[in-house]
């Protein structure tokens, strides 16, 4: 590979890799090892998180087995001598890492994603553990976007706001002795970070945003870090957005862990880990400052709406943030704005004050006509719409005032 951007076209792996690297294979922790040839080895793989029936040719059918998994994930590190691990090490070294360097390699299957089935790799070298995240994509709709995000990412990486983002080190595609296809790639895997979700806290009854960090006892976020990680949200997709063409990442879903945070030391860090789309949502031929405005105000008011969305616990029912999802959303806005474009800014809070309460609810109306008829989320945001066009209203007034 010579960056990392480059796409690897996959070819069959040497019959013998000279490093003598030894392989382990997990689910989520080290207590739940996979053994080879074992009884989980040889059990059905979820292609999907909603399995439904399929006849016995279909490609998105219950046919891979653990095992397959786990081999298709070595052959994509193995490859050319671990060509895409020692590049990925050697840029965090800063100096170059042989296949020599690399002892050992422990596979953590982390989970079923709706697009991809992602581990963690821990690599040893020269007596340090690097951690990766490998994305593989096995069904349909994942495999359709894979490379796509992988270029994005790549692209997305030497712009201001990828330090937001996951590097990526290389992506590669494969086939399976059964004739299915496989698309991986490896990218940068953040410590210490944890995916995040409402969650009800049973000691009062009260949706609040629960922190996934694999311990037994329930972890939620107290108010002010709850504004904060909604502060942080909206200054990442800010960043990402471009006011002069309206390229921005989405779709983006809190569902599905598209976001992830750490609460280490009382400080709080957000991250995007996921971008399977960077582009504009609309072509306008005007682009004077009166359209311009008006679509930052649409961007604001769909990135108030999204980010309240969630489902319960990442699986349940469709449930709406409370107003620091709001506040969070547009203190983060309005900061980011200041600082990437001083002139939008000041402009944007002279329009944003002059937005009538109906016509703020119209823009929210506008963003819920977006959405697919039969999306699930579309009738929680109805049933919110009035109530959360009175609150954007109010806060982006306490920001011009």
């Amino acid at each position: 590979m010579k960056h990392a951007g480059e796409k690897t076209a996959f070819r069959e792996p040497a019959p013998s890799v000279a490093a003598p690297v030894t392989f382990g294979y997990f689910l989520s922790s080290l207590s739940e090892a996979v053994e080879e040839n074992g009884a989980l080895w040889h059990s059905p793989f979820p292609i999907s998180r909603n399995p439904q029936k399929t006849g016995p040719g279909d490609p998105a059918g219950m046919e891979l087995t653990y095992g397959d998994y786990f081999l298709a994930v070595r052959r994509f590190l193995e490859d050319r001598k671990f060509r895409v691990v020692t590049k990925a090490i050697s840029e965090i070294w800063n100096r170059p890492c042989g296949f020599r360097d690399i002892t050992a390699v422990r596979v953590f299957l982390v989970k079923h994603g709706q697009f991809y089935h992602p581990s963690r790799v821990q690599a040893q070298a020269g007596g340090q553990v690097f951690n990766f995240v490998l994305n593989v994509a096995l069904s349909s709709s994942g495999k359709s976007c894979i490379q796509r995000e992988f270029d994005i990412l790549s692209r997305m990486s030497r712009m201001p706001c990828g330090v937001y983002l996951p590097k990526g080190y290389g992506y590669g595609e494969l086939c399976l002795p059964k004739g299915q296809s496989v698309k991986l790639f490896l990218g940068q895997w953040f410590d210490d970070f944890h995916e995040f979700h409402m969650s009800l806290d049973p000691e009062d009854k009260h949706h609040k945003i629960r922190l996934w960090d694999g311990v037994p006892s329930l972890r939620f976020l107290s108010s002010r870090q709850t504004l904060e990680l909604y502060r942080q949200i909206a200054v990442i997709l800010t960043e990402c957005y471009d006011p002069d063409s309206f390229m921005q990442v989405f779709p983006w879903h809190h569902a599905a862990g598209d976001f992830i945070v750490s609460c280490s030391n009382s400080l709080l860090q957000a991250r995007l880990i996921t971008v399977r789309q960077y582009g504009a949502l609309f072509d306008s031929p005007d682009k004077d400052d009166a359209a311009l405005l008006d679509a930052m105000l649409f961007f604001l008011v769909n990135l108030s709406i999204r980010t309240r969305l969630d489902r319960l616990d990442g699986v349940g029912d469709v449930v709406w943030a409370g107003l620091p999802a709001v506040e969070g959303t547009v203190q983060g806005f309005m900061e980011a704005l200041s600082v990437k474009i001083p002139r939008r800014d000041l402009q944007f809070r002279k329009y944003s004050a002059s937005v009538s309460l109906s016509a703020m609810t119209e823009a929210c109306e506008a963003v819920a006509d977006s959405y697919h008829p039969l999306a699930p989320e579309l009738a929680v945001i109805r049933y919110h719409l009035d109530a959360h066009a009175a609150e954007l209203s109010a806060s982006l007034m306490a920001f011009s005032t």
